[in-house]
């Protein structure tokens, strides 16, 4: 009885712990409007520059990260492992990025899905914010995807919000 009651208490530890290890995070799903999209399909020239720049993301993942301040901090094109680091060190001495495009232009460029417009005054307070622009079917939009749910999971002193921007339609 003592045994089965102790691993009770045990799973019933590790379900809190990792339900909690998520309320630091609040996810938002956005949309790329339609319209941008084919814009950015005529664009011609060093992609990874302008997407960096200019928030043109014609491949994906696409990875954004901006201060609780708004301010610009870190960008990547794909996934690398062991960027995690990377963004903890820029995140800890709030380093900034140099030419990255603003959130405010990236979020002129999305909707929710219901089709509302979504900006700035529309995000809740956090330390940092992170925008994922991914597509469905996407081997590497899902494992960065995951890299950044167990690294944010590391990060419970840390308020974050995640911008989850698909670019394509879900068809749930």
């Amino acid at each position: 009885m003592r045994v089965f009651s102790f691993s009770l208490m045990v799973c019933f530890a590790l379900v809190m712990a990792a339900s909690a290890s998520t309320d630091n995070v609040e996810r938002i799903e956005l949309v790329q409007k339609p319209e941008v999209m084919a814009q950015q399909q005529r664009l011609v020239g060093n992609l990874r520059a302008v997407a960096r720049r200019e928030g043109v993301v014609l491949n994906v993942p696409q990875l954004y990260i901006y201060h609780g301040d708004f301010s610009e901090a870190y960008h990547r094109e794909g996934f690398r492992a062991g960027f995690e680091r990377e963004v903890g060190l820029i995140l800890d001495r709030r380093r900034g990025a140099r030419s990255m495009v603003r959130l405010d232009r990236l979020l002129e460029r999305v909707k929710t899905p219901d089709g509302e417009s979504f900006g700035l005054d529309d995000l809740p307070e956090a330390d940092f914010y992170l925008a994922l622009y991914r597509r469905s079917n996407c081997d590497e939009c899902d494992q960065l995807a995951e890299h950044l749910e167990d690294w944010l999971a590391e990060q419970p002193e840390r308020q974050a919000v995640w911008l989850d921007v698909r670019t394509d339609r879900r068809r749930d």
